[in-house]
C-alpha cells in the first residue's frame, strides 16, 4: 500500500527487504490526503522498525498443524509443513544481524529436525554478506511467481547484495546467491537480480539464473526474468497498481511464460482492504524447448519453485484487515497443467489470541484429469513473540 501510495522511495520486489532501503521514508512526513489506512500502515511498520532496532518481541514460538501441505501456495503464506514446532530468536545491530530457528515438522512426508528460516548477515555499508537458509520472493506476483519464490522450502545459500542510489537508476539494490537445493538432480543454481526504481511510479527487476548438474561438468540450465511495476493514479482512497513477469526458456532470447496483475487497496469503514487479480499464460516454446538437466530446474525436494509449469492460470484473491488486528483472505484460483485442470478455494483468518497471533485455513481443491480428485485441507497454527 506505502509503495502504490508513493510513499516508499525504493523498489519492493524482492523479498527479504533491507530496512535501510526503505528505513527513512516512514520518518518522513506524509501528504495530508493519504487515507488513514495509509497513515496506518506508515504507523505500523515504523513501529515494528523500531521494535527490531531494539530488539524487541525478537524471540519466536510457533506451532502449526494441517491435513497436507498447502496446495495454493501464495506470498507470505503461514507454514509450508504438513506440522510442526519451531523456535527462534534473532538480533540486529549496525554490524551484523542473525536469526537461530529450530524446529521439527514434516514436510513430503518426512519429519526431521531443521533450521529453515536461519540466517547470519554481515553489513559493510552498502554491502551486505549473509549465510542461510531463507524463504525468498522475486518478483511482483501474489499467487503466481515466475522467477523464485517460497512454494517449496527454501535451499541453503550464501548471497552477497548491494544498494545504491543514483540519478540514473534511481534507488537500487543488487543480490546474488549461490545454494545447493536438495533432492534435485541440480547440484548448484546461482540467481544474480538487479532492481531498480527510477520513478516514483515505476519500477523493475532483472533476474539470470543458472542451475549446474556438476561443477566439473558442462551442462546447465540458465533462465532470464523480467518483472516490472506501475502504480496508476489513485482514485479518491483507491492505490492500486499493474504489474508484469516475464520469464524465458532455458534459451534466455526466447520467451516461455508471462504474468499479468492488478492489484488495489482500498478503505471500507475503519478497515483495510485488497483485492489481487492475476493471469499467467505460456508460449509455444513452454513445451517444445527442452531443459537440458532434463526437468524444470528450479525444484526443491521435488517442489517447484514458482509457478513456471503451469500452462495458464487465472486467480482472484481479497483481503481484509480489520482495525482490531483481526484479518481474513479468500483466494479462488484455476489453473491447467499438462492434461489437469485444479480450481482451488482457499479462505485464511487470522485473529489475536493468547497475547499472540492465531491462524486457521480452509481450502477445497478439485483436480480434472484422467479422473476427479477432491481434496480438502483444514490448518491452524499459533504464534508467539515475546
Amino acid at each position: 500500500m506505502l509503495s502504490d501510495a508513493g510513499n516508499i522511495s525504493s523498489p519492493i520486489n524482492i523479498y527479504p527487504l533491507r530496512w535501510s532501503m526503505f528505513g527513512d521514508d516512514l520518518g518522513v512526513s506524509k501528504a495530508s490526503s493519504d487515507a488513514f489506512t495509509v497513515t496506518t500502515a506508515n504507523q505500523e511498520i515504523l513501529y515494528a522498525l523500531n521494535s527490531i532496532k531494539l530488539n524487541r518481541g525478537n524471540r519466536l514460538f510457533k506451532v502449526s498443524n494441517s491435513i497436507y501441505s498447502p496446495l495454493l501456495p501464495s506470498f507470505g503464506q503461514f507454514s509450508e509443513d504438513e506440522w510442526g514446532i519451531y523456535t527462534s530468536v534473532d538480533h540486529l545491530s549496525r554490524d551484523f544481524s542473525y536469526r537461530f530457528t529450530i524446529g521439527y515438522g514434516e514436510y513430503s512426508g518426512e519429519s526431521e529436525l531443521n533450521w529453515n528460516d536461519s540466517y547470519l548477515s554481515l553489513s559493510a555499508g552498502e554491502w551486505l554478506f549473509s549465510i542461510g537458509n531463507l524463504n525468498r520472493w522475486w518478483g511482483q506476483g501474489w499467487q503466481h511467481n515466475l522467477i523464485l519464490a517460497s512454494y517449496a522450502k527454501s535451499a541453503p545459500d550464501m548471497s552477497v547484495s548491494y544498494m545504491g542510489l543514483n540519478a540514473g537508476l534511481g534507488s537500487w539494490f543488487f543480490e546474488s546467491l549461490i545454494s545447493s537445493p536438495e533432492n534435485n538432480d541440480v547440484a548448484y543454481h546461482s540467481a544474480t537480480r538487479l532492481v531498480s526504481k527510477p520513478l516514483n511510479v515505476f519500477e523493475y527487476g532483472v533476474t539470470y539464473q543458472v542451475w549446474l548438474a556438476d561443477l566439473n561438468s558442462g551442462e546447465q540450465d540458465q533462465q532470464l526474468s523480467i518483472d516490472a511495476k506501475l502504480v496508476l493514479p489513485s482514485l479518491d482512497c483507491l492505490y492500486h497498481s499493474v504489474y508484469s513477469e516475464v520469464a524465458s526458456t532455458s534459451n534466455v532470447s526466447e520467451l516461455g511464460a508471462w504474468l499479468i496483475g492488478w492489484t488495489g487497496s482500498f478503505p471500507i469503514a475503519n478497515h483495510s482492504a485488497r483485492i489481487v487479480l492475476e493471469s499467467q499464460q505460456t508460449t509455444s516454446a513452454h513445451d517444445s524447448t527442452a531443459w537440458d538437466l532434463g526437468d524444470y530446474p528450479s525444484v526443491t525436494e521435488n517442489v517447484s519453485n514458482t509457478s513456471y509449469l503451469l500452462d495458464e492460470s487465472q486467480s482472484i484473491a481479497f483481503y481484509l484487515q480489520l482495525k482490531n488486528d483481526h484479518s481474513f483472505g479468500l483466494i479462488y484460483q484455476k489453473s491447467k497443467e499438462d492434461d489437469k485442470e485444479t480450481s482451488s478455494k482457499q479462505l485464511t483468518y487470522r485473529l489475536p489470541i493468547l497475547s499472540g497471533m492465531g491462524h486457521v485455513g480452509l481450502s477445497f481443491d478439485r483436480t480434472v484429469g484422467a479422473g476427479t480428485d477432491n481434496d480438502i485441507n483444514v490448518w491452524a497454527g499459533y504464534e508467539f513473540r515475546f
